[in-house]
């Protein structure tokens, strides 16, 4: 269980799309808003349910909140009801995290995100909805009590921290908010963490880079999977690419493997309908990860690019056969024709 995109599934194209309109921004802006306000929000969360003071309030503000909620967000937003909505969810923030912390989160999602700082305060009250709704499923499928919910978000710890984008955490030093998924690490006075620990040494007289191998041996791999068909060969490994202590190789990895099972689900209208939140979950984590790329140094950014290059040959296979199915296109086409055009974008970085 992933809370980070179960939150994501409910922040679909069509709602962003809603609260870009609602607080008159670009959608480009609210999706980066958002990438980095949401993963934030349930850090400060998680770090609050570390003390029992800060697990009794937080299980208060669980147990008000609308079960119905989410599943009105595109009705709210927009709506009659997003004034009560905001008000409630800041109020619910500044509770948790304490009014001034809250208005330097609003900051420095404005200042990171291009939105302004009202826009970025409102943001913050449609988000708290959603992550705190997110986390009352949970503990409610769950059945979990105090202890439960304490131990099911410190779980998320990995999940959270490799959502949040690249260079956010640094505006937020101070704060408190990121020390609940804030990793120990014991030796860092002995080795100082660099802004990306992934790089590729210098070429040795005719020597290639570090992760080419790696990515031969990727490609190699998918050509096999293509040519033998059904037969699934043993996966190459995923070569380490890390910045700024998030392995962005294996967020590549996993949403690769995470669209093949969904287009390679996809046989029919019914079938396509089924795997469209997913692939939307698909689209906002490639938008992310073309965000942090975007940041990268040059090796780094050419490491990760010929990482993606090697998947989308096998992706633009099985969109192929999916789009095949009578009835197909008009359902997914435009979400996964968004999804490639960012891979082959983040390829030849």
């Amino acid at each position: 269980m992933n809370i980070m995109s179960l939150a994501m599934n409910f922040l679909t194209p069509a709602i962003v799309s809603r609260i870009s309109s609602a607080l008159g921004i670009e959608s480009s802006f609210a999706q980066k808003a958002i990438a980095a306000a949401l993963p934030t929000i349930l850090g400060g969360i998680i770090g609050k349910s570390s003390s029992p003071s800060g697990l009794e309030a937080l299980g208060g503000l669980l147990g008000k909140q609308d079960p119905g909620l989410l599943g009105n967000l595109g009705n709210m937003i927009g709506g009659a009801g997003q004034s009560a909505m905001v008000n409630a969810g800041t109020s619910a923030l500044g509770s948790l995290f304490g009014n001034s912390t809250l208005g330097t989160l609003a900051g420095a999602v404005s200042k990171f995100s291009g939105v302004g700082q009202t826009q970025s305060q409102s943001l913050l009250g449609m988000l708290a909805p959603v992550a705190l709704g997110t986390i009352a499923q949970q503990q409610k499928a769950g059945g979990l009590d105090a202890a439960g919910l304490a131990k099911m978000l410190m779980g998320q710890k990995d999940n959270i921290s490799s959502a949040m984008p690249a260079g956010f955490g640094d505006l937020l030093k101070g704060t408190g908010l990121l020390d609940g998924i804030s990793a120990p690490a014991p030796r860092a006075a002995a080795a100082p963490v660099q802004p990306a620990s992934y790089t590729p040494p210098a070429a040795k007289s005719g020597g290639m880079p570090k992760w080419l191998p790696w990515v031969l041996a990727l490609g190699l791999g998918l050509l096999g999977w293509n040519l033998l068909g059904s037969r699934t060969p043993t996966a190459p490994a995923v070569p380490k690419i890390v910045y700024n202590n998030v392995d962005v190789g294996g967020q590549a990895a996993s949403i690769y493997e995470g669209l093949k099972t969904s287009i390679g689900g996809i046989k029919d209208e019914a079938s396509a309908r089924a795997q469209l939140p997913k692939l939307q979950e698909f689209a906002t984590r490639v938008t992310q990860l073309e965000a942090t790329q975007k940041q990268m140094p040059a090796d780094v950014k050419k490491g990760l690019g010929a990482l993606i290059g090697g998947y989308v040959p096998a992706i633009r296979g099985l969109v192929k056969t999916a789009l095949g199915a009578a009835g197909v296109p008009a359902i997914v086409q435009p979400v996964i024709d968004s999804i490639l055009d960012k891979m082959e974008a983040m390829a030849k970085a």
